[in-house]
């Protein structure tokens, strides 16, 4: 009976394995499809208005818990050191200008705001994609240094400044407006640190030493371009996973649980970390 028993399990666990890899196979090819069809592509871009910027360093302005809101942001907003030297409309432009070169590169035919009435002149695969919000974010990061020298774990907590680059996303189809997803993803930047232990032998005693690279203003202009670049390509392949759900769909087979992302410079399909790809909020 025993082995009985185990004959299925192992039936039943092979029969699946061979499903999902189908099913896999599947996906790849109707990927495959999506990612060649790129002659009929189209994406309206809208780009906020402005920057929201926010220092979280709240507890360096005294009684600061006492003050009106207007006054806190305020102080907070010259006490910071890096959002007072942000320009809005360049920090726009690297994101910008790297998001619709990555999405044009990916084969979408890219139009932007004053270009509206001929992006919406009869394209069938059109969609919108609006940066609803975005925010800078100033604060201090702790990283913690640690190592073992025998039995005893040494560490030390560095405070290192940081920028949070977060955006809110909106894309949808055109006339399709219960189509839309809403999304959220960030990234940030902090100072740069070289820091080691040493251990003295003789005496037995372990010294810290560090060195800080202090964050640049033309540093968070520049992590406007990677986002901007980086989230083109979130974008595609929020749309790509789309179309092969709708795809398998359609087809009656079913989807695995792999949500694809695209290498354009490698032209091959990898399933998408957590981490590397948008988060989706609730509407």
């Amino acid at each position: 009976m025993f082995g009985k028993i185990h004959i299925q399990t192992v039936f039943v666990i092979s029969l699946l394995f061979v499903m999902v890899l189908v099913s896999c196979s599947i996906e790849r090819k109707i990927a495959r499809e999506y990612i060649g069809n790129d002659s009929t592509r189209s994406v309206l871009v809208i780009p906020p208005d402005y920057i929201f910027k926010t220092s979280l360093k709240s507890y360096e302005i005294d009684s600061a818990e006492g003050l009106n809101e207007w006054v806190l942001d305020s102080l907070l907003w010259e006490n910071s050191l890096f959002l007072k030297y942000i320009s809005d409309s360049l920090f726009l432009d690297y994101y910008f200008e790297n998001y619709y070169a990555e999405m044009e590169a990916l084969g979408f035919t890219v139009y932007r705001e004053d270009s509206l009435i001929s992006f919406l002149s009869g394209k069938s695969n059109a969609y919108i994609v609006n940066l609803a919000q975005l925010e800078l974010e100033e604060y201090v990061m702790p990283i913690k240094e640690e190592e073992q020298f025998g039995e005893y774990l040494y560490y030390e907590v560095i405070d290192l400044n940081a920028i949070n680059a977060n955006s809110w996303f909106e894309i949808s189809r055109v006339n399709e407006e219960e189509d839309k997803a809403l999304f959220f993803t960030s990234h940030y930047l902090t100072d740069e640190m070289h820091a080691s232990f040493k251990y003295y032998y003789f005496t037995g005693d372990v010294t810290f030493n560090y060195d800080i690279d202090t964050l640049l203003v033309e540093e968070i202009y520049r992590l406007g371009a990677l986002v901007g670049h980086i989230y083109a390509t979130y974008t595609f392949d929020y749309l790509l996973n789309k179309y092969i759900d709708k795809r398998m769909f359609e087809e009656g087979e079913n989807r695995s649980n792999i949500y694809y992302h695209y290498n354009r410079q490698k032209n091959y399909l990898t399933p998408a970390k957590e981490d590397e790809r948008f988060i989706p909020l609730d509407r």
